[in-house]
Parts: structure tokens; sequence; C-alpha cells
């Protein structure tokens, strides 16, 4: 744990707010983009570790709060410094799954964002879009038009109601510019903005003892929907640039709590193309769905791909299954 006394972080934040106001002049300059502000998140009581983005550990890389500002939206900032941004599609109204759940706010369907610095004013961005089809031209064509790289086009579980599909993109830049270029993207789309995080988020889940038993870093947001990351800890290459484990490329678990000790569980796996085989042997034995089997990067070494799957229980059973998955892969170890 880091402590920072009063007057040192008075001075910072004094230095971000003049380095962060800069940033995005020059971002908005560049863009054409202006978006009223936004903050940061702040962890609730379910999370104490996790602090505001400002005081996470390599936040001073990124401009996260110029990012936030022109996405519309609030960020996290990961104790290796990437930041995530998560936009919810509130105006999708889906159910999903067997046996069937309807899918809250902030559980599957949102578009998810990663920013990290790669030094010397440049960030490798890379992120998807949860989209309703008649969405997904517009958006391809706005990648081509904003120097965005279109990377996959897919669905995460086969009987959606309505279906959402999923594309990703990535980019290399400044990163006022990138946030500056996907949000001219998602407003193609229907998404409303602006949004921000609850401020004292709470669950029914047990979010330690899941963070325990998967070996990962868990997150509390709104409807008390509990994510958990889990690192890979190999080196993987994307466009040329060696990436951090949280740049979207690890295996994450989502909860959506359903009352009386159950939840609706949602892991997507992370796997090279040997892990694939064992980890689906071992889900399905398990009686979990498979919802899709797809890559979701390109130009991507080692190849990664992904598996959402679904299954409705008591989460810290359906964590220990989830464990056993990760145990096939270079997840970290629990």
């Amino acid at each position: 744990m880091i402590i920072i006394s009063s007057s040192e972080t008075a001075r910072r934040r004094a230095v971000g707010r003049f380095c962060g106001a800069a940033a995005l002049l020059a971002g908005l300059v560049a863009t054409g983009v202006a978006a009223p502000g936004g903050t940061a998140t702040a962890a609730g009581p379910e999370r104490p570790r996790a602090a505001t983005s400002q005081t996470r550990a390599g936040a001073e890389r990124l401009p996260v709060k110029a990012i936030e500002k022109i996405l519309q939206a609030d960020g996290h900032v990961s104790k290796s410094g990437v930041l995530e941004v998560d936009i919810d599609r509130k105006d999708l109204h889906v159910i999903g799954g067997n046996p069937p759940v309807r899918f809250k706010d902030g559980f599957q369907l949102q578009h998810e964002l990663f920013f990290q610095s790669l030094g010397r004013g440049k960030a490798i961005l890379n992120g998807d879009l949860a989209l309703r089809p008649q969405e997904i031209q517009p958006v391809i064509d706005a990648f081509i038009a904003h120097g965005l790289t279109f990377q996959a086009q897919h669905q995460h579980l086969y009987d959606m109601r309505p279906m959402v599909w999923f594309v990703h993109f990535r980019a290399i830049g400044d990163p006022i510019r990138l946030a500056g270029a996907a949000r001219a993207v998602i407003g193609k789309t229907s998404t409303p903005l602006p949004q921000h995080s609850p401020p004292h988020p709470r669950t029914p889940l047990p979010v330690r003892k899941l963070e325990r038993v998967l070996g990962g870093d868990a997150t509390v947001g709104e409807n008390g929907i509990v994510t958990v990351t889990v690192r890979r800890t190999d080196k993987i290459r994307l466009g040329g640039v060696v990436v951090d484990p949280d740049l979207g490329v690890s295996t994450n678990i989502q909860f959506q709590p359903l009352g009386r000790g159950r939840a609706a569980v949602i892991p997507d796996f992370s796997m090279t193309a040997s892990e694939t085989q064992p980890v689906i042997s071992v889900m399905r034995r398990h009686r979990w769905e498979v919802g899709c089997l797809y890559n979701q990067e390109t130009d991507e070494h080692p190849q990664l791909y992904f598996s959402h799957m679904y299954r409705v229980g008591d989460p810290v059973e359906l964590a220990r299954q989830i464990r056993e998955g990760l145990d096939r892969t270079a997840a970290k170890r629990a």
C-alpha cells in the first residue's frame, strides 16, 4: 500500500488538473469532439482496495480525466496502470441464457475500452462495442473513417433475445485523439450518455471469496454485479506492441445476483489454441453452456481465442468450476 501525505496529494491533484486541462484542450482541437465532464470511479465499501483512478499506480501516464470527459463515462485504472472505461447499453433490454435471465445494466451488455500508455505521448487502445444489428455497418464505416483497426465481429451467447453483436477494434496514437475517435464511433449508436458509476456500489455476493477462489481482482458495479479479472501470465503482442494483460486480453468473469444465494455467471475465457480443448472439456463436464468460440484481435501473437459460457447456481461453487478451467491456461494461479 502506498500512503501519500495530504500536501503531496494536493500537489499531485494540482499538477493533474493542469496537465489534464492542457491535454483535453489539445485533444478537443485535434478531434473536434466536445463533451460534458465525467468523474473517475470511486470504489464502494465492497471493494476497499480500489481507490479513485487518479491515485492508482500508473495513472499519471494517461490523461485519465480528459479521456473520461471525452467519452462521457467513468473509468477504472488497474493496478498496472491500464484505464478501462465501460459504457453500458442501457437502451438494450435482453434476455439470455439457459435458464433464461434478464440481463441487468452492467451485465455483459457494454462497450469496453482499454487504454495502455506506451510512453512519449502515445497509447494503445483495445476495445469492443455491443451493437444492435442495424448499427454494425455504420460503426465499421466509422472505424475506417477514424483510422481505427476493425478486428472482429461476433455474438457472445447464441440465445440472446434480441441478439446483440460485438465488434472489436484497436489503434495506437495520442490517447486524447484515440478517445475522440472512439467517442465519434459510439455516436453512431443509440448508447445513452453521459454515464456515471454508482458512488457506493453494494452486492449480496461474497466478493473476497470469489477473488480468492478465482485468483483475480474483483470490482463491484451497478445492480450488485461483480466482475473478476484473472490476468494471463504469458507475453502477448498486439499490432507489434507488448500489451499489459489488463488490456482486454485476459479472462474476466461476471456474476449477476439473482437472489436466494444464486447468480447468473458468465466467464469469458482467454485461451491459446492449445488451451481451448482442455478448457472446454472441463467446462462441459460441469454442464456449462458454451456460447461461442472466436478470436477478437488481429495481428496478435500468440493468437488468443475467447469463449463466453453460461450457468446459473451458487456463485462460489461455479467459481471453483471456472478455476478448474483457468488451470488449463496460462492464467495467474489462485
